[in-house]
């Protein structure tokens, strides 16, 4: 994607430098820092982090509603198993997920959404819905599937490098 605005040695980034795979992952970083920025700052008013928004939403809408257990969750959100298991205790406290012992592992909780749980991220979601649709709509539309194939693809094979 061309702008007007090309110039961004400011952040560090040169290609003249010949060093196109520094300059993908930094601009990357970046544009996630600024996407990240503008989730927290709406998830704010809804007393939310937007780690603990996809906490909830994974608990409800993941595996038919029925829960997750925590290694899944902390595979599935950008955050360490420690920083998961803070945070599934903060929401627990909250009244927004609950944790329940896995009757088949007595090891493993599950952890499962609440009726509090969803009623606010069914509030919170027309919102932070609009706002995800605006950061996207910054991309020209004919670009957009080409752009979400690519990072679909890079995820996989960074996923197949485990």
């Amino acid at each position: 994607m061309e702008t007007n605005k090309t110039d961004l040695q400011s952040y560090g980034i040169n290609p003249k430098k010949g060093r196109r795979y520094e300059n993908i992952t930094y601009v990357l970083a970046l544009v996630y820092n600024r996407l990240q920025t503008r989730v927290e700052r709406y998830l704010f008013s809804y007393g939310l982090s937007a780690v603990q928004f996809n906490l909830l939403m994974l608990a409800a809408y993941q595996n038919n509603g029925k829960g997750l257990n925590q290694v899944e969750l902390s595979k599935r959100l950008i955050a360490s198993a420690s920083n998961i298991t803070k945070l599934v205790e903060k929401s627990v406290r909250a009244g927004l997920l609950t944790r329940q012992t896995n009757p088949q592992s007595r090891r493993e909780n599950i952890i499962c959404i609440t009726p509090k749980g969803q009623k606010l991220i069914d509030t919170a979601w027309p919102g932070y819905d609009r706002l995800v649709k605006s950061l996207t709509e910054k991309i020209p539309a004919p670009r957009r599937p080409q752009i979400e194939q690519i990072l679909r693809d890079w995820f996989v094979l960074l996923q197949e490098e485990k």
